[in-house]
């Protein structure tokens, strides 16, 4: 049992960074914002319409936030429209976060039969927002978070 027991601690220890260390720096070049993201992402379109890319596990959107004048009091109640919209179901409740750059929401849910994490991240400065949706399989996985978490504007 206790050579169980090293044996788990051994793999995880080997495991769980394997994962944190495949995320790089990954930028939206048409708005200049940048984040980490699994490094083995294949991008489906890189243009001003919109920044999309996945993998096997994950399935990144990212769209420029239309509308004048959104206010960041205004954030959760747009999110949960829009989760609503496209039919995301067993909705968490809208969280608020804040990023050195973005005022941020998000929301978690299902889409049909995988996790999904929706988020608007609207810039400090009033410059930009941006809807951010991330589609992955495990119920636990902490890469969403990190994802969203590592978003910023480049200088």
């Amino acid at each position: 049992m206790k050579h169980l027991f090293l044996t788990l601690i051994a793999f995880f220890s080997v495991v769980i960074p394997a994962f944190a260390q495949n995320l790089k720096t990954t930028t939206w070049s048409s708005y200049g914002v940048s984040f980490q993201a699994p490094a083995d992402l294949v991008v489906e379109d890189d243009s001003s319409e919109g920044y999309i890319a996945g993998n096997d596990t994950y399935y990144l959107t990212i769209q420029l936030l239309e509308g004048e004048g959104l206010k960041k009091e205004e954030l959760g109640q747009e999110l949960k429209a829009i989760a609503t919209d496209d039919e995301v179901t067993s909705q968490s409740s809208v969280q608020s976060f804040e990023l050195p750059q973005f005022h941020g929401v998000q929301l978690k849910g299902n889409c049909e039969e995988e996790k999904c994490v929706y988020s608007y991240l609207l810039a400090k400065d009033g410059s930009c927002g941006f809807y951010v949706s991330i589609v992955y399989r495990q119920e636990n996985d902490k890469t969403p978070e990190t994802i969203l978490k590592s978003f910023h504007m480049e200088e």
